[in-house]
């Protein structure tokens, strides 16, 4: 007799396997050295204090138009809820838990969920690096805090000085009311206000161009055809606004002259910075293609030692009476040694030390002057700081014209910032040059390109495509170098700064002012790095 028998297979629903040994892994970590240890209890210690601090944060100051005689309105009430030191350090805590937590159940259990492996990846990396991220995030919060408390919770906007000064005492925070009053001079300086309407034509000259720019390049081959006629545009309305704002005729006339005396703050700001870019940017191509230059020229010796000779001659005449030199010597009594050299005899000393400089020089270049000039220029000028090129721009260039030749304070400035950014910028696409390989110099002369062709086809355009962060880099530097100008008397935005912290009636807002000019210089330079990364992303930069 068969007897059959059933058997139940039993099927358990089990979880992943949850495999995590601590122990081991705080051997490999916290306590595989004792720096290790030691900085992993300096770590909790500063968590703890900090944590401490958030708990016990006293209240954010609020404005009097949040707490009117002290006591807060309903939105005071909210702003108090929202920014409790306790309660952010509370959320702030539980938010780094639930991540600890999420990350840990990923490792034990080799299943990821939501956000947890990047979460591993980038803030919670081991011990340190969690302990790390917990710290960081209460110091962002808190610092966030502190800086919505003075700048807007507790700030007074008023512009109205009598107001402010009655509610100074009772204000927090800052006061924009100097920004709010005085804002016309940050933006124009003292541009008659009868021709402002010159500044917003010339803002909507380069709104339209903006504009413009923005759909040529961004909405593909319709467009094309027009964007070299726009690159002319924008190159030609920087003349263009540089003339409406100059202006011409007698001043009671509609476009009556403006004198750049008058012009400042922001404005000036970005009329120097402009110009110091679009002008230098040619000069210091040629200076780096020149620096490279293998084309030799006038015999090195007479050409400069000539040239130079004549612009001695020209600065401190030539010698009429014999000339007397008193060298002082140590191991002599009386210790000076004194010599009279006639007229010709003094001649002909400039001679041999002229000539003998430069024939050393040229010999070590090998008699090409367009080399050794650019050499000299770029080495000259990047070996002094901006603030003396200015003050030789302001003091010394009147010195070699005629007097009866005066040169506008501005363009004297502006010379200056050229000369300086331009052997800078030379540099800068010099290494661009030397990063270009034989290869493609080769290969434009296989295909019948003379020299000038391969260097404005082929070379030049590789060239800048690989420097353009250290072109953008250089114009942010000058843009904010743009404030050593109001050491030489102009008003730029950093001078108008000064000026209005010096008014009566806002005396002792340093912070707010400079806060706020920090905020404008800021702002145009995060633009020109966002931009420079768009470009770089368009180019494909770093990518081969």
């Amino acid at each position: 007799m068969a007897t059959i028998t059933q058997s139940k297979e039993s099927t358990s629903l089990s979880g992943p396997r949850f495999q995590l040994n601590i122990s081991q892994w705080l051997r490999t970590t916290v306590f595989s050295s004792l720096g290790n240890t030691i900085f992993f209890i300096v770590l909790i210690v500063l968590n703890i204090i900090v944590i401490r601090t958030g708990f016990n944060l006293d209240p954010v100051g609020l404005s009097y138009n949040l707490a009117p005689n002290g006591v807060p309105t309903g939105l005071g009430n909210f702003v108090l809820t929202i920014t409790n030191g306790a309660l952010l350090t509370s959320i702030i805590l539980l938010l780094w838990i639930i991540g600890a937590t999420l990350v840990t159940y990923g490792v034990a259990t080799r299943r990821w969920i939501g956000p947890s492996q990047w979460l591993k990846d980038s803030l919670y990396t081991g011990p340190f690096g969690a302990l790390t991220t917990l710290l960081i995030s209460l110091l962002i919060v808190f610092a966030v805090r502190g800086i919505l408390s003075w700048a807007v919770f507790g700030a007074e906007f008023r512009t109205d000085a009598e107001s402010v000064a009655l509610l100074r005492p009772v204000t927090p925070g800052a006061i924009w009311g100097i920004v709010g009053a005085n804002k016309k001079l940050f933006a124009v300086g003292r541009y008659p206000f009868e021709f402002l309407w010159r500044v917003w034509l010339s803002l909507g000259i380069v709104l339209a161009l903006g504009a413009a720019s923005v759909f040529a390049w961004n909405f593909g081959s319709p467009l094309k055809k027009y964007r070299q006629i726009l690159v002319w545009s924008w190159l030609a309305s920087i003349p263009a606004i540089l003339f409406i704002l100059r202006g011409f005729g007698p001043e009671t006339s509609a476009f009556g002259l403006v004198p750049t005396t008058l012009w400042g703050g922001l404005l000036l700001t970005i009329v120097i910075s402009v110009i110091g870019i679009v002008v230098s940017f040619p000069i210091g191509v040629l200076m780096a293609l020149g620096r490279r230059s293998t084309t030799r020229g006038v015999p090195y010796t007479w050409a400069w030692g000539a040239g130079l000779l004549l612009i001695f001659w020209g600065l401190f005449g030539f010698p009429s009476e014999p000339t007397t030199f008193n060298i002082p010597l140590i191991f002599r009594d009386p210790p000076v040694w004194t010599f009279t050299l006639s007229p010709i005899s003094y001649a002909i000393f400039q001679i041999v030390v002229v000539v003998g400089i430069f024939w050393a020089v040229g010999h070590y270049l090998q008699g090409n002057m367009i080399k050794t000039f650019s050499i000299v220029y770029i080495e000259v000028i990047r070996g002094v700081p901006l603030i003396t090129v200015l003050f030789m721009a302001q003091i010394m260039l009147p010195i070699f014209l005629p007097k009866e030749i005066e040169i506008d304070n501005l363009l004297r400035v502006v010379v200056g910032v050229i000369l300086f950014s331009a052997a800078y910028l030379a540099e800068n696409v010099r290494g661009g040059l030397q990063a270009i390989p034989k290869g493609q110099y080769e290969a434009a002369v296989a295909v019948g390109l003379n020299g000038a062709q391969t260097t404005r086809l082929i070379i030049l355009p590789q060239a800048l495509r690989l420097v353009i962060p250290a072109l953008v880099g250089q114009c942010i530097s000058l843009f904010k170098d743009t404030s050593l100008v109001a050491i030489v008397g102009l008003f730029d935005l950093l001078k108008i700064a000064q000026t209005v912290v010096a008014q009566q009636e806002w005396l002792g807002l340093q912070r707010e002012t400079f806060a706020f000019v920090a905020l404008v210089y800021w702002v145009f330079a995060f633009s020109m790095s966002r931009a420079s990364q768009r470009i770089e992303k368009n180019l494909g930069v770093g990518k081969y």
